[in-house]
């Protein structure tokens, strides 16, 4: 287990993303850094929500350095996500807590630099999922040849 909680302390920005296609669901990702700490820690709540977050926000744009992300304001490139509320997974939830209960398949509009890319769940490319199936087996098809 990653020492987040000591890296963080130490001044480190802390960035969620993923490395692979086996899950993507960086709500998920913000979440075992903290289930990490829990067991690490023997202790609950080791990061506040806002913390998860920023990771996944501010923090992470900055790390990869963009620091005017990751908030509205004059002069950043409007990349928002919208979350439902009433899923299984959310309803009832605070919205300060929505990054501990939330996931991917609540995600409902994200806008990329101004651009509207998904609405109501919909990438506007089409099925993410068929497409993404399609080009791996086209690479499998062309490592195998």
């Amino acid at each position: 287990l990653a020492p987040m909680a000591r890296l963080r302390a130490a001044g480190c920005r802390l960035a969620v993303g993923s490395d692979q296609h086996a899950v993507v669901d960086l709500l998920a990702d913000a979440r075992s850094m903290e289930m990490h700490e829990r067991l690490a820690a023997q202790a609950r709540e080791v990061f506040d929500p806002s913390v998860l977050l920023a990771a996944l926000t501010s923090e992470g744009q900055a790390s990869l350095g963009n620091a005017l992300d990751g908030r509205i304001a004059v002069g950043c490139r409007a990349d928002l996500v919208e979350v439902q509320t009433d899923s299984v997974r959310t309803a009832g939830s605070a919205l300060d807590r929505m990054v501990l209960t939330a996931s991917a398949a609540d995600v409902r509009t994200v806008v990329h630099g101004g651009r509207v890319v998904v609405t109501e769940g919909r990438h506007l490319l089409g099925d993410v999922g068929t497409m993404l199936r399609d080009a791996v087996t086209a690479v499998r098809e062309e490592v195998a040849a």
